[in-house]
């Protein structure tokens, strides 16, 4: 295939999600959890530029810490106010993927780091969309994975 016919992550690119903000409460994840069939959220600072991911498995991380040295019990780190916002839970520098980008780079990247999700950016890091394994599988099978 010549390069210029080679997929891009634009032409999978999705455009419609929920994006969350460094700011924001706790709550803000769970009520965008339990509103869309989104996995995991970008996280905007006050720049509009990405500053992280965060999910349900970081949620799960926050109320069950894995530290042995920890004698925190679920949501006690909420409770006593060790985290205040999603900047306190996120994950820091997410695994991102530029629109020009080829689509077989950004598909290594996914396999290689076991994620099934890529965030979108342009060269400031300004959010332009996600990158899903879903809609990959989508796009060359014709229906969604088992």
């Amino acid at each position: 295939m010549a390069e210029a016919d080679e997929p891009k992550v634009s032409d999978l690119i999705v455009t419609e999600f929920r994006s969350l903000r460094t700011s924001d409460l706790p709550a803000a994840l769970l009520e965008a959890l339990s509103g869309t069939s989104q996995d995991v959220f970008p996280v905007l600072d006050e720049n509009d530029r990405v500053a992280g991911t965060i999910g349900e498995l970081d949620l799960l991380r926050v109320l069950s810490p894995s530290e042995p040295t920890l004698s925190f019990g679920p949501g006690k780190l909420i409770r006593e106010g060790l985290i205040d916002d999603l900047e306190d839970m996120m994950m820091r520098r997410p695994s991102t993927c530029r629109v020009d980008e080829p689509l077989r780079a950004a598909l290594k990247r996914m396999a290689t780091m076991q994620i099934a999700q890529l965030v979108v950016v342009d060269k400031d890091d300004r959010l332009l969309g996600l990158l899903r394994g879903r809609d990959i599988f989508r796009a060359l099978f014709g229906k969604d994975p088992a």
